[in-house]
């Protein structure tokens, strides 16, 4: 999809129509991607001239498409923001990296394409997430 992001659609009045641009203005997107979210199903109004959309209808169809798009990490494994899928990390191991006495970061490298992959870890449920994963701590840990 795009670059907005939940905040974004926020900004769409529910009571309210838009027109493909003020939808593109509002979203900081470019007017074609709106005529690709209507070309997906996104649904107008009407079948007038200009094309016109609730802004709650607007905000059901983003809401919608962000879902499907959403994949929940199974155990072992980390999500890599370069191939955009969950990786178990190359050759099971991972650090961890503390933020506060509770939580941190399991930190590895993606076996595809070799960049780093995080996901975020309480102490508490770290054994449920690693799924035979091999974690190191930094010392003192």
């Amino acid at each position: 999809m795009s670059s907005w992001n939940l905040s974004d659609i926020r900004r769409l009045k529910i009571g309210r129509t838009y027109t493909v641009a003020e939808i593109a203005q509002t979203l900081g997107v470019s007017r074609n991607t709106v005529r690709n979210w209507h070309g997906r199903g996104m649904q107008p109004i009407d079948d007038g001239r200009p094309t016109l959309f609730c802004g709650d209808a607007v905000q059901e169809f983003l809401r919608a498409a962000r879902a499907k798009r959403k994949q929940k990490c199974p155990p072992g494994h980390f999500y890599c923001l370069r191939c955009r899928a969950p990786r178990a990390p190359a050759l099971q191991m991972a650090d961890y990296v503390p933020r506060t006495d509770t939580k941190g970061n399991l930190r590895a490298i993606c076996p595809e394409c070799g960049g780093l992959i995080h996901r975020a870890v309480s102490l508490a449920k770290l054994e449920a997430v690693c799924g035979g994963v091999d974690v190191a701590f930094p010392e003192g840990q």
